[in-house]
């Protein structure tokens, strides 16, 4: 799998579900039906997992309400499996997938030339109109879970979890037999040899159950090394997926310049240094010794977080933008300014205490995924404890979905946009505005 898609990856959740055909994402989450999964090769797992990350990428989870259906997601995965034609993959059919598509049919356009839209009305095949086996044929995924970003694996076994330390209990104990529901409301039993559902076999209930707690029993121990097998393998690997976002760019640019002593006036603080070398007291200047003199209050500003966001709509330009206005903040406290610089996705990355520019240069962005506000929330409900941030500045582009306000607690909020929007909640500055 290519690192440029493969990165937001490592932050995904992953879920175990028999609410699902196939495989669905919401952008936070990878949904799956465990029992088509391990049928899949590294190949088919790779192709899929690029093609999921790929609907999200080119936001094609974000539709509007009115391209709800078939006839688009059919479109999607034209346009998804076009851009990973470039990448390379060049398979006409894969096992366990099926027919892979890369070109529109009336006109015939290659899929990373076109938008889901265009595609849509190039493709005049809406696979709702056919029998079930013949829409399975034509679609290699679900979109049952494009429009429940809610969900952040509440509604199926998480089987990984980034944010879990210890993977002993995301080990999948669902239905594993029995059949499953499709997206259409489908019921499909497994049979055995001689044609008799599983589930209603003379060998009875009891015995199955044995049969399977038996192989949870005998597997577990395997499932979990393996977890921590592939989440070790991932934080290697992440590594080299970072040396290539720390080529984003992260530099000055002109921007229009914020009051930000106007926009962070409410959280002045005041330091009192009753007695300070610096300055000394003038009046013994020309004297043997320096001695303190007496000064007046400083104003400060502390635990300020900004939280830049590097999701895959964040362009170059728009990082220079947020580089600029924090550098700004801090040349206009004049080294009075505080707190934490930290870029955020699906997740939070790269979190580092400032104190002065220096110290902005020095962090490389990181991210690439989806966009999730809530991430910046739970970050720092996580690590601050009881010293909460005064402020929180959020520097987005604003294509995500906002989340209530509640969220924040009783922390105030500026939404830093790099270009037009207006947060439904908190305090919305444009940096765009003339």
């Amino acid at each position: 799998m290519y690192k440029e898609v493969a990165a937001p990856l490592y932050n995904m959740i992953f879920v175990a579900t028999k609410d699902v055909w196939r495989i669905s994402t919401n952008g936070f989450c990878i949904y799956f039906d465990p029992d088509w999964l391990k049928n899949l090769k590294d190949l088919e797992i790779d192709f899929i997992l690029s093609h999921e990350l790929m609907h999200i990428a080119l936001k094609h989870i974000d539709r509007p309400a009115y391209y709800y259906g078939d006839r688009y997601h059919f479109a999607a995965d034209i346009v998804a499996n076009g851009h990973l034609n470039v990448l390379g993959w060049n398979y006409e059919k894969i096992a366990h997938v099926g027919k892979i598509r890369y070109e529109t049919y009336l006109p015939t356009m290659h899929g990373s030339k076109v938008t889901a839209i265009d595609a849509m009305r190039y493709t005049p095949i809406d696979p709702a109109v056919f029998e079930t086996n013949k829409r399975k044929q034509l679609l290699i995924d679900s979109d049952e879970w494009w429009n429940r970003k809610g969900d952040r694996g509440e509604c199926g076994v998480i089987i990984l979890d980034p944010d879990d330390v210890d993977p002993d209990d995301l080990v999948y104990n669902g239905p594993t037999y029995g059949g499953t529901r499709s997206r259409w409301g489908e019921f499909f039993p497994k049979f055995n040899n001689r044609g008799v559902p599983v589930d209603e076999e003379g060998s009875g209930a009891g015995q199955q159950d044995e049969i399977k707690a038996n192989s949870r029993n005998v597997n577990r121990e395997q499932v979990k090394m393996a977890l921590m097998s592939l989440r070790s393998g991932n934080q290697s690997q992440e590594a080299g997926v970072d040396e290539a976002n720390d080529k984003r760019n992260w530099s000055s640019m002109d921007v229009k310049v914020l009051d930000w002593r106007s926009l962070l006036n409410c959280f002045v603080q005041e330091e009192v240094n009753d007695y300070s070398f610096t300055p000394p007291d003038r009046r013994m200047l020309d004297g043997d010794f320096f001695l303190p003199d007496y000064n007046v209050c400083k104003e400060t500003v502390k635990d300020v977080y900004f939280m830049v966001d590097t999701s895959g709509s964040i362009s170059d330009e728009m990082l220079s933008m947020a580089y600029e206005e924090i550098h700004q903040a801090l040349d206009q406290f004049n080294g009075a300014l505080t707190g934490i610089v930290a870029f955020f996705d699906i997740t939070v990355h790269g979190a580092r205490a400032f104190n002065s520019v220096e110290d902005i240069v020095k962090i490389r962005p990181r991210g690439g995924g989806g966009t999730d506000y809530e991430s910046v929330f739970r970050f720092i409900k996580k690590t601050s404890g009881n010293a909460s941030p005064t402020s929180i500045v959020i520097i987005t582009d604003g294509e995500g979905v906002f989340p209530d306000q509640e969220v924040a607690g009783n922390i105030p909020v500026l939404w830093l946009f790099t270009k037009e929007c207006i947060a439904p909640w908190g305090k919305s500055v444009n940096v765009t505005d003339s």
